[in-house]
């Protein structure tokens, strides 16, 4: 993302940390089966009845008590209240097809502006969005994709391509007891790495969400494609193993404790906040060798993770991990919102909107790009949260 460097470099102003400071307050209980999500959502739609959803921009997440929903949301709500436009949390309490299906259902006959959301699945939607589309009810997607047929856009946080690369270039190199080397320096270090292994292949395991999650699924595609790269043949087996926590504390835990268990990975792979927080208490608390990367929310981490720069970060599970600005990816779901809604923004390739200055944030232009079947935007880049900067970022995500 090219904030980050520059965001980095302010020293993460006390302005930017006072205004981010209340998305630390709550998020942590979601993870650890606390009901933050559903306080949130509760308190974006409190005193709301059917009549006073009309005219307003629905966030959905795959379901309730979910931090990185919830901080898109806080975004999203953020970005589009400055804007003077109404906004409601509105995700299930059960991350299924079905249950947001009926709630999408619901949502039209309230006559919404539009709907916001991250689906649960690749199939399954396409009788309600067509139902939203008659309706004139524009949809957005952000993190994982709807259907291109119905949807304006979808929202990126960054390129599939790269986020499969990172996380299995970390996996490996934590694997080989190697620190972070810093931006842009993981292909080259893994080569290098690699080239002097000659201990057993290294056999790297995945904690995904549910098997038919879109997002998850294109990024353990992606992990594959890296996989097949020469340089790792003979030294990191191609066949990932794979397991489903379906976004639940307690189905991640039981199948982060099967990996124990069968002690067969080197390293987890959990492209899910959900997931990786769940890996890493259970490999904690088995005092685990197997070690774990993946997405993670440092606050939500810093307790698997090294805290300060001159701590060995191979003490901890999770020597480092990565992620985006989550609260900076749901407000830019809110200005493609904002422009399909008021500015005639059509999502088609080469259509552009603008997005107002948001936090540290300057005021951008976003073009739409082919993504797939459909059209998307790119929020930014995958970010490593390590030793160096776990500190700056525990209050902040």
């Amino acid at each position: 993302m090219k904030n980050w460097k520059r965001l980095l470099a302010l020293g993460m102003s006390t302005m930017m940390l006072a205004s981010l400071v209340g998305c630390s307050t709550t998020k942590s209980d979601s993870t650890t089966g606390g009901d933050s999500g559903d306080k949130k959502a509760a308190a974006s739609d409190a005193g709301s009845d059917d009549a006073s959803l009309e005219g307003t921009h629905v966030f959905m997440f795959k379901s309730t008590g979910n931090s990185f929903g919830d901080l898109m949301y806080q975004g999203f709500s953020e970005y589009l209240e400055a804007k003077g436009e109404k906004t409601a949390y509105k995700s299930p309490a059960e991350t299924t097809v079905a249950a947001q299906v009926q709630m999408l259902d619901e949502l039209i006959t309230q006559k919404v502006a539009s709907i916001t959301i991250s689906t649960n699945g690749d199939a399954g939607y396409d009788e309600v969005f067509k139902k939203a589309k008659e309706a004139g009810i524009p949809i957005v997607s952000v993190d994982s994709e709807a259907n291109p047929e119905y949807r304006i856009c979808h929202v990126n946080q960054a390129e599939t391509a790269d986020i499969g690369s990172y996380l299995v270039e970390a996996a490996v190199l934590i694997t080989l007891g190697v620190d972070y080397p810093g931006d842009g320096k993981m292909e080259e270090t893994v080569k290098t790495e690699l080239g002097k292994y000659s201990g057993d292949e290294i056999k790297l395991g995945v904690l995904s969400a549910s098997i038919d999650t879109p997002v998850q699924n294109s990024w353990i595609a992606a992990m594959e494609d890296e996989l097949s790269k020469d340089f790792y043949a003979g030294k990191v087996s191609p066949d990932l193993d794979k397991k489903y926590g379906n976004d639940d504390l307690t189905e991640s835990t039981t199948q982060a404790q099967a990996f124990i268990a069968e002690n067969k990975v080197d390293c987890i792979i959990s492209p899910t906040t959900v997931g990786i927080a769940a890996a890493g208490q259970s490999l904690k608390s088995a005092n685990s060798e197997i070690k774990l990367t993946g997405l993670g929310l440092p606050s939500e981490m810093q307790s698997f993770m090294p805290a300060k720069a001159d701590d060995d970060a191979f003490e901890s599970v999770c020597p480092y991990m990565m992620l985006w600005d989550v609260i900076h990816l749901g407000a830019v779901s809110g200005a493609a919102t904002y422009a399909a809604v008021n500015d005639g923004y059509d999502g088609s390739v080469g259509s552009k909107f603008d997005m107002d200055a948001f936090r540290d944030y300057e005021a951008t232009s976003y073009e739409t790009y082919q993504s797939g079947d459909g059209t998307a935007v790119l929020a930014g880049t995958p970010y490593i949260f390590y030793k160096d900067n776990m500190q700056d970022w525990i209050d902040v995500l």
